[in-house]
């Protein structure tokens, strides 16, 4: 995969990184924690921050307006998602934030990479939405499901006094820094009563629910009647689309195939090497028989196939969606019955970073992420900010109404460069903030046979 140029990205590129996957794998050995001052010391750093992400969570503006309120400079260094996760792990002296997903901690933390975060030293922790936290915007709401996979209240905690329970496997090292969850899933209630870790691996930042995209002229369905099997309905045979990469891949279709009735996993999150051995004859099948018209991946080709008419169903990010509705193409987003597939952004810092000054500005800088504007460009681009409060003062009401509270768009509304791309009375597919995030079927995750599921995958490809 090459590489894409550091620094400013363009419109088509911050399209089709929305939901980048690792391909890393997973280290040894743990890092401890690194906290530094507890002191802000804004006027103290003079140097540039080094963020290394995928260009998710990046736009000029957004660089633009960070530089100006906190004061120091900031650098974007803008890669892959391969060679993001490679950097990361054998390179943690080359950025001092990393803006990356909560799934990816499976292969990076246990390297001794990333330094434990306070969250003490996070302004708006208290109002990290409930979803990061304890599992579900409505806690105790039993129609909410928590979905399988790497959840982020599943591997956002990190603590060493061995108190609370090990997330799922998850290795740890020197000073027994463990991802946790604290959280007892059956009860909804924290482990034996424990308070909440103070450390994490990262700040939860940008997210959210994933589905299906649609032609409605093919499709004249609203999007709450249709499910994942779409991808495998034959009637779309040659008309389907699918994520190129082996973690979104399996777990779209696994999807699919369970909505279908073809088979059963005991978790779409963590699949065993029986299930991705009969899932991936079922795909071959299907291959064979031209159900699939393509395997996109970073290039303009998911959402040109769409506009086309070569493909009337296919997996979408929420960004796709938005830029074939900025060009007035009847393209509508599934909110499926099954639930939603969900991913999580996050901020963390390198273990590397030792200077004080330097800390406080990493922290500083996660802090900004979280006050409101980078939380009003991502709603543009039809995702979540982990706090939304201060979101609230940086858009238009009747933008909150329409990408929060579900309600008709008042008025012509902007996409994320400016131009019309909500044209009055429109609903956003699948309804509110708190109706959408209420259904997961599951998170974008890295599996424990995960050398096994991209040899599958693999296999499913070249078929």
């Amino acid at each position: 995969m090459s590489r894409p140029t550091a620094g400013r990205v363009t419109r088509g590129e911050l399209l089709q990184r929305g939901g980048a996957l690792v391909a890393g794998a997973a280290g040894l050995g743990v890092a401890p924690a690194a906290l530094g001052s507890q002191h802000s010391s804004r006027a103290a750093f003079d140097g540039t921050l080094r963020i290394l992400g995928i260009g998710t969570d990046h736009t000029s503006s957004l660089e633009q307006r960070a530089e100006q309120e906190l004061g120091f400079a900031v650098a974007y260094d803008v890669t892959d998602p391969d060679s993001l996760v490679e950097r990361a792990i054998t390179q943690p002296g080359s950025f001092d934030v990393l803006s990356y997903f909560h799934f990816g901690y499976d292969a990076i933390w246990p390297t001794g990479s990333l330094a434990a975060v306070d969250t003490r030293r996070i302004a708006r922790w208290d109002e990290v939405s409930p979803l990061f936290k304890l599992g579900k915007v409505r806690p105790g709401d039993a129609g909410s499901t928590y979905g399988q996979g790497d959840a982020p209240f599943r591997t956002m905690y990190v603590d060493g006094s061995r108190r609370y329970p090990v997330a799922r496997d998850k290795p740890a090292g020197r000073e027994s820094m463990h991802l946790v969850q604290w959280i007892d899933e059956r009860t909804g209630e924290a482990h034996r009563g424990l308070p909440e870790p103070a450390f994490v691996a990262g700040v939860p930042t940008v997210f959210n629910v994933d589905a299906i995209g649609y032609n409605t002229r093919a499709i004249d369905r609203r999007p709450e009647q249709v499910s994942w099997a779409e991808l495998l309905n034959r009637r779309w045979r040659g008309r389907v689309a699918l994520f190129g990469g082996a973690h979104i891949g399996f777990q779209d279709t696994a999807l699919a195939a369970e909505a279908q009735g073809l088979m059963r996993f005991r978790d779409k999150g963590d699949m065993t090497r029986a299930e991705l051995d009969r899932l991936t004859k079922i795909l071959i099948a299907q291959k064979r028989a031209g159900q699939f018209h393509g395997f996109w991946t970073f290039g303009p080709e998911v959402v040109d196939w769409m506009r086309s008419g070569d493909v009337v169903v296919e997996a979408m990010w929420a960004a796709h969606v938005v830029e074939l509705r900025r060009q007035g193409f009847p393209v509508r987003y599934a909110a499926p019955p099954e639930g939603f597939r969900g991913w999580s952004g996050s901020l963390s810092i390198s273990s590397a970073v030792q200077d004080p000054a330097r800390l406080d500005a990493a922290y500083g800088y996660i802090n900004w992420q979280l006050s409101g504007f980078a939380g009003a460009e991502m709603m543009r681009f039809g995702y979540y900010s982990a706090v939304q409060g201060p979101t609230r003062r940086h858009v238009d009401p009747a933008e909150w109404a329409y990408w929060i509270g579900g309600r008709p768009a008042a008025k012509a509304l902007p996409g994320p460069f400016g131009d019309v791309t909500i044209r009055q009375g429109e609903v956003r597919d699948g309804g509110s903030f708190r109706r959408r995030a209420r259904r997961f079927a599951s998170w974008i995750s890295i599996f424990r046979q995960r050398v096994h599921q991209e040899r599958r995958w693999q296999e499913f490809l070249a078929a």
